[in-house]
């Protein structure tokens, strides 16, 4: 039986809170620690200037539509990967995204360059725009294929469906009800998946220098380790483009933890739903 419905968006704030801080004072290490520390509340407050947000919820859309749409595609992309061997799946989710987006664009170019075609190197071209996601789906859509398989096969093997099949029902029905409890299953694997793609679109957005939280982080670090003018400026970018990052991190794993507990066809535990399963 399942016991909530996920954590609620205030729960949030610790975490996020944590890990930014953790990432903006560990980016700063040519500061003594007592200065980070007392450095770190103003640097905090200043994304809610109206010059940084201005500046960063743009970028912050931009990330958040390829972190989405990855998401999305590693959803449906699970599925047909569900028939494929595990050794390939095994293989699939340790490739790093950028690898991929890197292989992705090299073969575009291959074939465009020679033709005199245009290749659009730019954000939001709808092949770029597939490239990213898919760059980032393909792992993670193996790693879920995987947990919805072992999943599966748990139910299927579970007392619940040895009870079914004795009772008449058909495999097919018994295989539906098997898959629906397996659902949960990818849909926490991906909110768990989803820093680690935060991250990676940080380094794909940097690597292509594209429009993005992942690229002003990029280019605030590049600042700080050259030692360029502007340092106030530069790390109150810095801080802001990681709270958007880490923030989009944050809530979409929310939400995939959100729609695992809904799908759960379980009945819950406590309240009513409890006394109603039990």
């Amino acid at each position: 039986m399942r016991t909530g419905s996920g954590s609620r968006p205030l729960e949030l704030l610790a975490p996020f809170l944590l890990l930014h801080a953790v990432l903006l004072l560990g980016l700063q290490r040519q500061l003594p620690l007592q200065q980070r520390l007392a450095d770190y509340p103003a640097q905090l407050l200043s994304i809610l200037r109206p010059e940084v947000l201005g500046q960063t919820l743009p970028l912050a859309l931009l990330s958040g539509t390829y972190l989405l749409g990855g998401l999305a595609l590693a959803w449906g992309l699970a599925t047909l990967l569900g028939r494929v061997a595990r050794p390939a799946l095994w293989v699939l989710e340790g490739l790093p995204p950028f690898l991929l987006l890197v292989a992705g664009v090299g073969a575009g170019l291959a074939v465009t360059v020679p033709r005199g075609l245009n290749f659009p190197l730019t954000p939001w071209s709808p092949l770029m725009l597939a490239l990213i996601m898919t760059a980032l789906a393909l792992p993670a859509a193996a790693r879920a294929a995987l947990l919805t398989r072992q999943a599966t096969g748990e139910a299927l093997a579970a007392e619940h469906s040895r009870v079914a099949r004795a009772m008449g029902l058909p495999e097919r029905a018994v295989l539906r009800r098997a898959t629906r409890v397996a659902l949960p299953e990818r849909a926490t694997g991906l909110a768990g998946d989803v820093l680690g793609l935060a991250l990676s679109l940080a380094v794909i957005e940097g690597l292509l220098q594209f429009p993005g939280v992942g690229n002003e982080v990029y280019v605030a670090l590049q600042g700080t380790f050259a030692g360029a003018q502007g340092g106030t400026v530069r790390v109150q970018t810095l801080s802001a483009a990681l709270a958007a990052l880490l923030a989009l991190s944050l809530v979409y794993g929310w939400i995939g933890r959100t729609l695992a507990a809904r799908l759960d066809p379980r009945p819950r535990t406590g309240g009513s739903d409890g006394q109603a399963g039990a």
